[in-house]
């Protein structure tokens, strides 16, 4: 494991102080992270509950803000996609931990599609997941990609703001899609395991409305 990743830490009167970057030399051993560690810094305060953090691969890694063009789309996905939703006796899970059946990965994704389920666990077994990205776009196309598809996700989407392209995956195999398609927004999407079809350019902001750096 090497690269960096973000730590928060508690203060003196109970809160957690900012994200500090970390670099990890690739040549000592790192003891990753586990979701039970997770559970356990938050149960004991070193973690906020609204600390914008998530575990992949182990390691705690810093979520981006969220700008006004992020904060749009999610709008948008919801109105497009509520009613189909709830109509199919599903939830919406937005930008909360997602289990994925692994030991030391916990991603919160911006929405995912998963069947009801009891208030003492995360949501599980995601008909459909969507990330929002541009400045995340290389974890959300790269290791998110791998945690999502060795997690059996059917449908993972990546909405690219910055290319203005919706980013489909399917297919799993092990830890990679076999099918992985750009659509842009002349381009309508139908998911997978819902009844549902979304033309990108009714997800997008404006196109004079260039996303900002603090978009995600």
């Amino acid at each position: 494991m090497s690269g960096s990743s973000t730590r928060s830490s508690p203060r003196a009167d109970g809160g957690t102080i900012g994200a500090m970057a970390v670099h990890v030399d690739a040549s000592l051993p790192v003891h990753p992270l586990t979701v039970d560690d997770l559970a356990a810094m938050v149960k004991a305060g070193i973690l906020g509950e609204d600390d914008r953090v998530e575990l992949l691969d182990g390691v705690l890694v810093e979520m981006s803000p969220q700008g006004e063009a992020h904060a749009y789309v999610i709008r948008e996905l919801l109105a497009q996609i509520a009613a189909v939703v709830l109509e199919a006796g599903l939830r919406l899970s937005i930008q909360s931990p997602l289990n994925v059946v692994s030991p030391i990965s916990q991603p919160e994704p911006d929405l995912a599609v998963v069947p009801a389920g009891g208030w003492d666990a995360h949501a599980a077994q995601a008909l459909l997941v969507i990330e929002v990205s541009m400045t995340s776009r290389a974890i959300d196309l790269g290791r998110k990609t791998a945690i999502y598809a060795a997690a059996g996700i059917p449908d993972y989407w990546v909405l690219d703001l910055t290319n203005r392209r919706l980013v489909v995956h399917r297919d799993p195999v092990d830890d990679r899609y076999e099918t992985v398609r750009a659509f842009t927004d002349a381009d309508a999407v139908t998911a997978a395991r819902l009844p549902l079809t979304i033309a990108v350019r009714d997800l997008l902001p404006p196109a004079r409305a260039r996303p900002t750096a603090a978009d995600g």
